[in-house]
Formats: structure tokens, C-alpha cells, sequence
């Protein structure tokens, strides 16, 4: 729950650029790599960060939903169609998690099929 519109530390990248809109009251929901890899592209995964702010206070929860390291990831087989094919590669979670955690979380390239 996003309330603190005067707190705009939580950032996403648009266009090149890091765009800054706080919401009162907004549920930020980040849709994250494995979930645009499962849609096939779909659902776009949101490159953000949090900028600290040394004057004015920010609580932020997190959660994260991941299968077992040794779960497979592809495109479900219902979103592939001619004019939409497989764009990602079946990948192994926890090997995933690995190249993510090598680039230092620093952008999307893993995603690249």
C-alpha cells in the first residue's frame, strides 16, 4: 500500500527514464521476471528501485511467491499461437535465480531469450 505521496522513493523504468508517480492509497503489485516469462510476455515485468530519502520516513513490505528452485519455467502452452510464438526459453528456477543474483538485480537482460 502506497499512502506517503510526498515519499516517491519507489521508482520504475519507462521509456528509458525513471518515472516517479505516487498514488494515495495505491497497492503497488510488481509483476516480476518468472511471471512475464509464464505469460509469454503478457505481463510485463517492472524494472524499478527504491531511492532513500534521508529526511522523510518510507515503510515498505515485500513479498515474493517463487516455485521451488527445481521447478521449470516456460510460456504456457495456451498463450503460444502463430501471430504470438515462445519468446523465453524453459528455464530451471533456481538457475534462473542465479544469473539474476550474478547481474547484481541491475536490469533485464537474463529475461532475454
Amino acid at each position: 500500500m502506497q499512502d506517503q505521496v510526498d515519499v516517491s522513493e519507489l521508482q520504475f523504468r519507462h521509456l528509458g527514464g525513471w518515472v516517479v508517480n505516487p498514488i494515495s492509497n495505491a497497492l503497488v503489485v510488481n509483476v516480476a521476471d518468472l511471471i512475464e516469462i509464464w505469460s509469454n510476455g503478457r505481463y510485463k515485468s517492472i524494472e524499478h528501485r527504491v531511492v532513500t530519502n534521508g529526511s522523510k520516513l518510507r515503510m515498505s513490505h515485500v513479498t515474493a511467491l517463487l516455485p521451488s528452485k527445481d521447478v521449470h519455467v516456460e510460456p504456457l502452452n495456451h498463450l503460444i499461437r502463430s501471430k504470438k510464438p515462445k519468446l523465453y526459453k524453459k528455464v530451471k528456477v533456481g538457475d534462473y535465480a542465479n544469473i539474476y543474483i550474478n547481474r547484481k538485480l541491475n536490469g533485464r537482460e537474463q529475461l532475454i531469450s
